[in-house]
């Protein structure tokens, strides 16, 4: 078993450094990073609070626990929560 706990440590690390050192080559090089489009961010946690409330809904009425619906109403509230506090930052299409 800690022969998959050391492999599992010595990847997530090894991935780490290689992210580390990717992000410093790109700062280096002078390009900057994109912008989040919020609209889809917003657009992205209306879906979500819908699927996640349709599902809690089932789930409450069906006697199972509704547990596994909160994450999904959780990311999606902070969607658009992110998306309605950058309005103006919206790129119209």
């Amino acid at each position: 078993m800690w022969v998959w706990v050391s492999t599992a440590l010595l990847a997530t690390v090894l991935m780490l450094g290689l992210l580390w050192i990717l992000v410093s080559l790109r700062k280096k090089a002078g390009e900057t990073a994109a912008q989040p489009n919020h609209r889809a961010l917003f657009i992205m946690g209306v879906v979500m609070l819908v699927a996640g409330t349709a599902e809690l809904l089932i789930f409450l009425r069906s006697d199972v626990s509704y547990v596994v619906a909160l994450p999904l109403l959780v990311i999606g509230l902070v969607f658009v929560v992110i998306g309605l506090a950058n309005r103006n930052k919206w790129q119209g299409r």
